[in-house]
């Protein structure tokens, strides 16, 4: 599952992790859209975006994937500080990238997922 709240960048992710082999089972630009996606069928990770659309907030969205439905996530953003990596330790993210997104970064990290 790919949320994010730019079409260029969710476009970008997307070719990007289909590249990889990898289905992207579900698109939302904000955190309400995404979990009643995740709600009828959870994926096996999310990737994230801190900040989305609507002012909804990634990391709340993040935090009840794991909690409710055991989905780990993979932050994406320009916006991550070492306070909000903290607050997520709890929900044992898959990472945290910045932007913009590399198929190399992005492919270590999902390997990294794969491994845990």
């Amino acid at each position: 599952m790919v949320v994010e709240d730019d079409a260029l960048i969710a476009l970008d992710i997307v070719s990007l992790l289909e590249d990889m082999g990898h289905e992207v089972v579900a698109e939302a630009a904000d955190a309400v859209t995404a979990w009643e996606l995740a709600e009828g069928g959870p994926p096996d990770l999310a990737l994230v975006d801190i900040r989305l659309a609507k002012n909804t907030d990634g990391g709340k969205l993040a935090r009840k994937l794991y909690d409710q439905l055991g989905v780990r996530s993979l932050f994406v953003s320009g916006s991550i500080t070492d306070d909000f990596r903290v607050a997520m330790a709890a929900i044992n993210p898959v990472g945290f990238l910045g932007k913009p997104l590399t198929r190399h970064t992005l492919g270590e990290a999902l390997r990294s997922a794969t491994h845990h």
